[in-house]
């Protein structure tokens, strides 16, 4: 029996086609990394000394250059996104985003999920030596001149950029293609791993596990709302525990 084809698929389902869906992937990625170099070419423009050479790894863990980057992109990411969206007739915004109302118990059982997961981490760090609190981590925090928009950025406008984008358009084109529900899991995560380039590899692969976790949740419970919970839950945990190591230092 001949395999179906993942373009016809995505079109009777509504949503774009599995290629289609790739390639207009990359264009929001391409459109998100785009704003992020503008904003960093003004910031390193508007440095009080714009003739020395900035190091790259210093503006990524500036904290006040991450703030910018995220709350400028994010919106537009999200703008992006919910427009090829609606040119894409036959599923409504909600049904393609998975923008589907879910019972707060349901969110807490996900959520407790990803603290075991988030232990289960940590505890493999101290086995293996690692440091908790990454080192960029840390900068980001002392650099931030508004703690606020900070946290407003990494636990609000973050985590719903990225899942509109990651579980919501992504992880519906390729739901609805011949890879099905484990090709939307499993590829929606590998697509947002090389999203944290500020890690290692095995910090990646940590946050590759992550979104594995991320796309069962959003199988299972048909709705975006629970993985931006869970993400926002994520980096609530990493600035908390990047408050209590500074406490202790």
């Amino acid at each position: 029996m001949d395999l179906p084809d993942p373009q016809s698929k995505g079109q009777q389902s509504g949503s774009w086609g599995l290629w289609a869906t790739i390639g207009l992937s990359c264009l929001i990625l391409l459109a998100y990394f785009f704003c992020g170099t503008l904003v960093t070419a003004g910031f390193i423009g508007s440095s009080p000394t714009p003739d020395i050479k900035p190091d790259v790894d210093q503006l990524m863990s500036n904290g006040l250059l991450v703030t910018l980057i995220i709350l400028i992109s994010s919106p537009f990411t999200v703008a992006l996104t919910l427009l090829l969206v609606k040119l894409r007739k036959g599923m409504s915004p909600k049904q393609y985003l998975g923008l589907h109302e879910i019972h707060w118990r349901d969110i807490l059982k996900w959520c407790f999920a990803l603290l075991l997961l988030a232990a289960a981490s940590d505890l493999l760090d101290v086995l293996l030596g690692r440091p908790i609190v990454q080192s960029f981590m840390l900068n980001i925090y002392l650099t931030a001149p508004d703690k606020l928009l900070l946290w407003i950025a990494i636990i609000i406008a973050a985590p719903v950029s990225e899942e509109f984008f990651f579980r919501g358009f992504l992880f519906t084109g390729i739901l609805h293609s011949k890879l099905g529900p484990w090709g939307a899991v499993i590829l929606s995560s590998l697509a947002w791993a090389p999203l944290h380039n500020q890690y290692d590899p095995y910090g990646m692969a940590t946050v590759m596990v992550l979104g594995l976790l991320f796309g069962l949740a959003r199988l299972k419970t048909d709705s975006v709302y629970t993985t931006i919970g869970m993400h926002a839950l994520t980096n609530f945990v990493a600035a908390m525990e990047v408050m209590v190591h500074l406490s202790r230092s």
